[in-house]
C-alpha cells in the first residue's frame, strides 16, 4: 500500500477538488491518505486582521473550521479526512448552506455535540495547527499553499509538492491515470517540479457527481478567486 499525505484548507477550492480526485482515486487504487491541517490564515499571517491576501474573510472562517476538526479529531477519534469532507461539501456543495450557518449544520449530520462550535474561537489549537505547517513547510518548502500531497521516495524519505492543482475533477479514468502518473512522479527523489500559469477559476461544481443527493449549488455562493498562496 502507498501512503500519501494531504494538507487541506477548506477555504481553498482548488483544494477542494484536488481532495475530491483523491477520495476517488483511494477507491480504486491501494493508497492511504492522511488527511492534515494548513491553514491558510496562519501562513499569511492574517489571524491579526490584516487582510493580506484578500481572502482574509475566507481563510479565517477556514480556520475555525481547522479548530473544531482538530478539536473533534482528538475528542471523537473522527479522521480528519471525514470532518474536512463534511464542512467541504456543507460549504462548497449544498446550497441552503451559506458562510453563517453551515457549521453548526455540520455538527448536527455528523451527530456531534454542538458546543464544538464554541472551539472554533479556542485558541489553543493553534499551537497544533502550526506545528503541522511547520512540518509541511519543512518537506515541501516555504513558498506554497494548499493542496500539498506528500508522497515516501525509493530512499524512504519523504517529498512533497505543492498540488496537483486541478481546475475540475477529471472523470474516473482519466483521474486514475493522472494518479498513476503522479505517483509515479512524486515518488522519485529525481522529481523536482512541474508548474504552470493559473488563467482560470477553480470548477467546484464538477465535484457534484460525487455527491449524488446533494441538490445543484446556487450561482451567487460567494467563492474565492485565484491566489497565489491557494
Amino acid at each position: 500500500m502507498q501512503h500519501i499525505e494531504f494538507y487541506f484548507d477548506p477555504s481553498c477550492p482548488w483544494c477542494w477538488v484536488t481532495s475530491r480526485w483523491l477520495t476517488e482515486v483511494s477507491q480504486h487504487r491501494d493508497i492511504s491518505i492522511e488527511w492534515l491541517p494548513f491553514s491558510l490564515a496562519i501562513k499569511n499571517g492574517e489571524l491579526d486582521g490584516e487582510d493580506v491576501t484578500g481572502h482574509l474573510d475566507t481563510h479565517t472562517i477556514a480556520h475555525r473550521v481547522l479548530r473544531m476538526i482538530e478539536a473533534i479529531h482528538a475528542e471523537e477519534g473522527i479522521d480528519r479526512g471525514q470532518l474536512y469532507s463534511a464542512f467541504g461539501r456543507a460549504y462548497f456543495i449544498d446550497k441552503t448552506l451559506n458562510d453563517d450557518n453551515f457549521m453548526p449544520v455540520v455538527l448536527q449530520q455528523l451527530g456531534l455535540d454542538p458546543d464544538y462550535i464554541n472551539q472554533a474561537d479556542n485558541i489553543e489549537h493553534d499551537t497544533a495547527l502550526t506545528q503541522h505547517m511547520d512540518t509541511a513547510i519543512e518537506i515541501v518548502g516555504d513558498d506554497v499553499g494548499v493542496p500539498l500531497v506528500i508522497f515516501v521516495n525509493e530512499k524512504g524519505e519523504k517529498q512533497g509538492y505543492f498540488g496537483p492543482v486541478l481546475q475540475g475533477l477529471p472523470d474516473t479514468q482519466d483521474g486514475l491515470d493522472l494518479w498513476d502518473g503522479l505517483s509515479s512522479l512524486g515518488s522519485s527523489s529525481n522529481f523536482f517540479e512541474l508548474k504552470r500559469a493559473r488563467t482560470d477559476r477553480s470548477k467546484v461544481k464538477s465535484t457534484l457527481r460525487l455527491f449524488e443527493d446533494a441538490a445543484s449549488v446556487t450561482p451567487d455562493r460567494r467563492r474565492l478567486t485565484t491566489n497565489r498562496t491557494e
